[in-house]
């Protein structure tokens, strides 16, 4: 493997491809109820005031009951978890949390956090209280975890297809002239989440899962039960952990990370959280050549990709050009 260093005038120019031309769907505002498919799963970042973001989760059962999931970010012990039953009534979906009633306006695939008011924030933080709905995650591919410094310590996860489960093989840098951390497993999906056992001794099961992180660009590993933490441990020296977060860091020639060319601009939006990505100017060769550029941010704000249309004004067109950020991402040799 080679990393792409900070020639940032060069970009991984995407195979050509036709425009693709969506039509929207107009929804009836007071018949959400029936005409959207509103279960599963919902996540975004809410601003805040003394942390550098909310990164919640609300998930819509079948059955009417919800789970809500709030991590203050860069907090102590900032993660709540609330439960209970919801409600949609006309275009206004409603949870209960500390006995408070939530308000939420449904959406095509997204839900809006409304104020007591019923009403969604119109100010310039608006499109941070966007929830989106989430889609199926594809596993396969290469990740670690995050490092930009040249021959800095990281972590690397291998996710392949093998019948009808995943091959899971965890490495590290070495450390003393050996390779710190190392396991191979198999990996069941449940759930869109990958559940493999990581038990080292006979007739007993310890369940370490793998599952898209918050943001969708790579995946987070742990335990269900925190007691049994320590048995990521086990596979690593140095008191290092299979656990934590692992981004999908590849190129080819048509795909950079979690996106490749057949993706929209559309596609790339509903995938971030909103806090994540930012629409620039872009400029060309020539005056006249200006470009919506779309630069993608990790959680902690650092700058990762540049993915651009081929014409302004569109977001249903496919990726056309990517830039690359950060010496992060790498291509096979």
């Amino acid at each position: 493997m080679h990393k792409i260093f900070y020639v940032l005038a060069l970009a991984l120019v995407f195979s050509a491809c036709k425009t693709d031309k969506t039509k929207s769907t107009t929804i009836d505002e007071h018949s959400a109820e029936y005409a959207l498919d509103y279960e599963g799963v919902y996540k975004g970042t809410y601003p805040c005031a003394d942390c550098s973001g909310i990164q919640v989760a609300l998930t819509l059962n079948p059955d009417k009951t919800f789970v809500y999931e709030t991590v203050y970010m860069d907090k102590k012990d900032g993660r709540f978890v609330y439960k209970g039953n919801y409600t949609v009534k006309e275009n206004t979906l409603t949870i209960q949390q500390n006995d408070k009633p939530k308000y939420f306006l449904v959406g095509e695939s997204a839900l809006t956090f409304m104020g007591d008011s019923l009403k969604p924030n119109t100010g310039e933080l608006a499109d941070f209280y966007l929830l989106k709905k989430q889609r199926a995650f594809d596993y396969q591919g290469q990740y670690e975890t995050f490092n930009e410094d040249k021959g800095g310590y990281t972590q690397t996860l291998s996710i392949q297809p093998k019948a009808n489960a995943y091959d899971i093989v965890f490495s590290a840098s070495k450390v003393k002239n050996r390779e710190n951390c190392h396991f191979t497993g198999v990996g069941q999906v449940k759930n869109d989440t990958l559940w493999v056992n990581i038990s080292n001794e006979k007739d007993k099961e310890v369940l370490m899962y793998i599952a898209p992180s918050h943001d969708n660009i790579g995946v987070e590993v742990f335990t269900p039960n925190f007691d049994e933490r320590f048995y990521m441990m086990r596979y690593c020296g140095g008191g290092s952990s299979l656990a934590g977060k692992y981004i999908k860091n590849s190129i080819t020639a048509n795909s950079i990370g979690v996106f490749n060319n057949q993706n929209t601009i559309a596609e790339v939006l509903h995938t971030l959280p909103n806090v994540q990505i930012e629409k620039k100017a872009g400029k060309g060769e020539f005056a006249e050549d200006v470009y919506d550029d779309y630069e993608v941010f990790n959680h902690n704000s650092k700058s990762l990709f540049t993915v651009t249309p081929e014409k302004q004004g569109d977001v249903h067109q496919k990726i056309n050009r990517v830039k690359i950020n950060s010496p992060f991402f790498k291509t096979a040799k």
